[in-house]
């Protein structure tokens, strides 16, 4: 067996502080502002709360303690399945991060609960569970349920947008399970609509947060006054441009390109200087989901 440097050990025990935090950030906003006010979550922690409702009406054991069981039972074919297909490093994460959501949920004591506005339970719910997924996903885990399925889907289907599998079956997981809700306890259809809400919350703080506060800009910009333009580039953002030659199939007249990467904060100064250098520049601005670089390119720059 390979013996671990002092230096892996301890990357490896820092990823699994950080997954360890997200499974308790998803018990907590299970336990504390979805299952209080009726929600259901998205993936397989929607089907454990549906699932528990059903056999409460059947079985002498409390709400929580069903939860806590089935949230684990059901994730077991999956991290079998995802032992088998995927590498051993996410799949063992995966099982330690539902783990501790399992036993978190088991020994929350009832004081954790908040039994205020559902609005209110939608959006702090949402906000933790959002984070709870970044966590797990920065340091190559999950909170097991969808997002094995969706792992798994695009390992064998590249082209696959992994996000779309994952929101296609917590919106099919939602809404039947809200369903089930409304029968078994007697609710109305609004719950159907909060809980669609909370799943949009907790994609949407996902989203934010693997882009960033500062997500790079890509910018195209077909200009006459390159040269200008590419000088103020270098001087301001300190960083290099790529050029192309380009000609346009209206007028035929050949120009140059410049392709560069600046910050989200660093967007409209950009902006300032092609209106400035040249007003009739062709601009198209795209976001970019990550930039691998120099350790410069997040520094910050000067305007003067």
């Amino acid at each position: 067996m390979k013996k671990l440097s002092a230096s892996q050990f301890f990357k490896y025990f820092k990823e699994y502080v950080w997954v360890t935090l997200g499974g308790v950030l998803n018990a907590v906003s299970l336990f504390t502002f979805v299952n209080p006010s009726m929600l259901v979550a998205g993936g397989f922690s929607g089907l454990a709360s549906s699932l528990s409702y059903i056999l409460e009406l059947f079985l002498p054991v409390d709400f929580d303690t069903l939860m806590s069981i089935c949230y684990f039972a059901l994730n077991v074919p999956l991290l079998i399945c995802s032992l088998i297909f995927l590498r051993g490093d996410f799949t063992f994460k995966t099982i330690w991060a539902t783990a501790v959501s399992s036993i978190v949920l088991g020994i929350l004591p009832s004081g954790f609960k908040f039994h205020g506005a559902r609005l209110v339970s939608v959006i702090f719910g949402g906000i933790l569970v959002g984070l709870a997924m970044y966590v797990a996903y920065e340091n190559n885990g999950s909170n097991g349920g969808t997002e094995i399925i969706g792992r798994i889907f695009s390992k064998y289907h590249p082209e696959t947008d992994i996000s779309r599998v994952v929101l296609v079956s917590n919106f099919i997981i939602t809404v039947c399970g809200s369903i089930v809700v409304m029968v078994v306890e007697n609710q109305h259809f609004d719950i159907v609509l909060y809980s669609l809400m909370y799943v949009v919350i907790g994609g949407n703080v996902l989203g934010m947060l693997k882009r960033g506060f500062n997500h790079p800009q890509k910018f195209l910009i077909v200009t006459s006054k390159y040269e200008k333009i590419g000088a103020d580039i270098s001087r301001y953002f300190k960083r290099g441009y790529t050029l192309f030659d380009v000609a346009n199939s209206y007028d035929g007249v050949e120009r140059k390109m410049i392709v560069v990467v600046v910050q989200y904060r660093q967007l409209h100064f950009l902006k300032h200087i092609i209106r400035r250098r040249d007003p009739n520049a062709f601009t198209v601005i795209k976001d970019v989901y990550d930039v691998f670089s120099r350790p410069t390119f997040n520094r910050s720059y000067k305007t003067k």
